[in-house]
């Protein structure tokens, strides 16, 4: 009877307990997330794009960077008009170049060709690392491509540079 009478006792209290325990019930579903389409973006009038390509064209029309012999660094002048030119890329959203670099004729073919690649690359990340990636392709012209045609250290000063070249405008 004890037995019986404990059962009876403990019974009401196991029910009390598990009364309090509460069920987390699952939250709503979200409603479907609808996209909305961007609002179109206004064109700049011609005459702005007109002005943006020139300034572009004008950035692009010498050498971006020169280089010390055997060397792939740039300076805080060649910075600058990297700056420039990214500064000219933004406002020309649609833009892409391609940055050629190039040696003096010394050393051999296969060395000019990589210390080229090295120098148009070190231009193209300097682009990148200011938001301009994937817009900006290289390539390496190595000694062919002089802009001095002499053989003396003037001469070979000028060829060690990048050039860059506009590709596209839209």
């Amino acid at each position: 009877m004890r037995a019986a009478f404990r059962v009876l006792w403990l019974t009401p209290l196991a029910l009390a307990a598990c009364a309090h325990q509460q069920v987390a019930e699952a939250p709503p579903p979200a409603p479907p997330v609808v996209a909305q389409p961007a609002p179109p973006v206004a064109e700049a009038p011609e005459k702005d794009r007109a002005a943006d390509t020139a300034e572009l064209k004008k950035i692009l029309s010498g050498p971006i960077a020169h280089f010390e012999f055997d060397k792939a660094q740039l300076t805080d002048q060649d910075r600058q008009k990297l700056q420039a030119l990214a500064r000219a890329m933004k406002a020309h959203a649609a833009s892409r170049i391609r940055i050629a670099g190039n040696c003096d004729e010394l050393g051999t073919v296969e060395y000019n060709l990589a210390l080229g690649q090295r120098r148009a690359e070190v231009a193209r990340k300097y682009l990148v690392d200011l938001g301009e990636s994937g817009r900006v392709e290289t390539i390496s012209y190595g000694e062919e491509r002089p802009v001095a045609p002499g053989h003396d250290a003037e001469a070979h000063a000028l060829n060690r540079r990048d050039d860059a070249e506009l590709l596209s405008t839209r």
